[in-house]
């Protein structure tokens, strides 16, 4: 059979104006609300409009941006009824990704939720709480992939993307590490122990708490008085 397609480049410039627009969002660089003007961002990059204007299409898909008719594209800002929403279905997914994980669960498997796990320790000990919500993604995400549902996985990853955001700009609220990890360790000894509904239950029991934190520094900010200096 002749050949069709031409052989294409690992990375073009739209996924690399992709991942650097993202990763600024998920950093905190480029905040809730700011605007994204395509040739102030195509000038920094070095780039034409084009790759960027692709870019932030694919982000307004991911929910982490948003364009208003006559106005330009913005950062998304996620409200508490975003929030929750984004949660209960996470947590749908989880439990479902938890209940196919233990059909086929191996010590192998198991191995490795237990590295994330000590991991998440290390980072509360050193009290590095970047590290420590990058592994707890990590230990959720692993559950997903090992789980081996590969459109269950695409779609839990679409989600991260959005909860990333609003965990590096609230990360403060999860002051207390040591409640935050022990929320974790249920989750993996269910799992051990192939128990399916305890599993589940405990990765209700540790997103509900989760919400919870989220939805009290909420409330915290809409009770505090404006400053009407």
């Amino acid at each position: 059979m002749a050949r069709v397609f031409s052989k294409q480049k690992r990375s073009t410039l739209m996924d690399k104006a992709l991942q650097e627009i993202r990763e600024a969002i998920r950093k905190g660089r480029l905040k809730a609300g700011d605007r994204l003007i395509e040739t102030q961002l195509a000038e920094e990059m070095q780039i034409s409009r084009f790759p960027i204007r692709e870019a932030l299409r694919y982000l307004e898909k991911e929910g982490l941006v948003e364009t208003k008719p006559f106005k330009g594209t913005y950062v998304a800002q996620l409200t508490e009824k975003d929030m929750e929403e984004l949660y209960s279905l996470r947590s749908a997914i989880e439990e479902l990704a938890v209940r196919i994980l233990i059909e086929q669960i191996d010590g192998k498997k198991i191995d490795k939720l237990e590295s994330i796990f000590q991991s998440m320790e290390k980072a509360s000990k050193d009290d590095d709480l970047d590290k420590l919500i990058s592994e707890d993604f990590r230990f959720h995400q692993t559950i997903c992939e090992l789980s081996g549902h590969r459109k269950l996985l695409e779609l839990w990853l679409t989600l991260e993307n959005q909860l990333r955001v609003f965990l590096t700009i609230e990360k403060n609220l999860f002051g207390n590490s040591f409640q935050f990890i022990a929320t974790h360790r249920p989750i993996l000894e269910a799992i051990k122990g192939r128990k399916t509904r305890p599993a589940q239950k405990a990765i209700r029991s540790h997103l509900d708490m989760a919400m919870n934190t989220l939805r009290h520094g909420f409330w915290e900010k809409s009770s505090t008085p404006k400053n009407t200096k």
